[in-house]
């Protein structure tokens, strides 16, 4: 059940799940918005602001275009797993159910209790563990692509003469 609950919380946040690369470029929407706060003084000064807006908004629509079809399709997973989830848990309480009436004497309501949420916990931190291992990766990735967008040339360079300039 920790299984279920990590993949559906990786999920949920969109986690990377490796298709991306280090070297996104100045086309993607964090490249666009690294350049233009890097620049920040070059874009005010020559008023550049709705044109990198514009930008902007054409990465996004470049980035994800089957956005809909991407939330359904996650949403799909997320319901899934909880279905998964909570079947698990049914199971759980009928074996539970069954063991207690077939065996009154052997065991009690205290015992069905104790094994129940000893693996309950058991398995919530197993899931948070597990979770952890997950989140050191997808920095390490997002920490690259930052690294590269800071180390690449931008193409506003606030000190070359080339370009536009105000008259």
């Amino acid at each position: 059940m920790g299984f279920v609950s990590s993949v559906r919380a990786r999920i949920s946040r969109g986690v990377d799940l490796g298709n991306h690369s280090s070297e996104e470029g100045s086309d993607s929407p964090g490249g666009i918005i690294v350049e233009t706060l890097l620049n920040i003084t070059t874009v005010s000064a020559f008023t550049m602001e709705h044109e990198r807006f514009n930008d902007f908004q054409r990465s996004l629509d470049t980035a994800e275009p089957d956005a809909a079809k991407e939330g359904v399709k996650q949403g799909f997973v997320n319901g899934l797993s909880m279905f998964v989830q909570q079947w698990i848990n049914a199971l759980q309480f009928w074996f539970g159910a069954w063991v207690l009436f077939n065996n009154p004497d052997d065991y009690e309501m205290r015992n069905f209790l104790i094994a129940f949420f000893g693996l309950m916990l058991s398995l919530f931190g197993l899931g948070a563990a597990f979770q952890d291992i997950s989140d050191r990766k997808e920095c390490e990735e997002s920490a690259g692509r930052i690294f590269y967008l800071i180390d690449r040339k931008s193409s506003i360079d606030p000190l070359s003469d080339e370009g536009k300039k105000l008259q």
